[in-house]
């Protein structure tokens, strides 16, 4: 099965993605399933996600690289609690999943993509020489992204978004699903993601 991936930044959040569904076995009545991810979307940028102009690139390289399922990812910039807000952008990527031919599933990245990392916290600490302690869902941390800057502050080596391809590909599968947890987190996603494998 072959997924793409098209999210607001497709050198950093794309990239990070693919890195961590690769580290997963998926399976289907208990037999694996050969599953392979392909960021789309190159041209797309930040706000062009959610515009029309998504829904034709999506079709165009998912007939181009036969696509199966597009996976569309873009951060709330927002906490679970904002229900307003996470309704407002479920009703624009569903508008983007009418307009589209290929299947789509969506992941609402609360608060932004930066939580996935504090999810597998020892992963962070052990590249950028940090001590941070989380005993929190990172599903609840705002702004996740200035803390893993504040974090890495006074280090050698500072945190930049520009990292995350670099970092995803270290992260821990487990310990991020396990962390990572509840409405509109990165396990609710998987899980989902599981039914959709084929």
């Amino acid at each position: 099965m072959k997924i793409g991936i098209i999210s607001e930044n497709f050198d950093n959040d794309s990239a990070a993605l693919k890195a961590l569904l690769e580290k997963h076995t998926f399976k289907k009545k208990q037999k694996t399933v050969k599953v392979s991810f392909r960021p789309i979307g190159r041209k797309i940028e930040g706000d062009h996600l959610l515009t029309p102009k998504s829904a034709r690139i999506i079709d165009a390289e998912c007939k181009r690289y036969d696509i199966d399922l597009v996976v569309l990812v873009k951060d709330l910039d927002g906490l679970p609690s904002n229900q307003k807000k996470i309704k407002q952008l479920t009703n624009k990527i569903q508008k983007i999943a009418n307009q589209a031919t290929t299947k789509l599933l969506p992941f609402i990245v609360i608060f932004e993509q930066e939580a996935l990392i504090l999810a597998d916290i020892q992963t962070f600490n052990r590249i950028y020489k940090t001590t941070h302690k989380s005993t929190k869902n990172p599903l609840f941390q705002s702004e996740p992204k200035e803390l893993l800057k504040r974090l890495t502050s006074k280090s050698n080596k500072k945190y930049r978004e520009s990292d995350t391809p670099e970092i995803f590909q270290q992260l821990d599968f487990q310990k991020v699903y396990q962390n990572h947890k509840g409405e509109n987190s990165f396990q609710s996603f998987i899980d989902q993601l599981e039914k959709e494998i084929i």
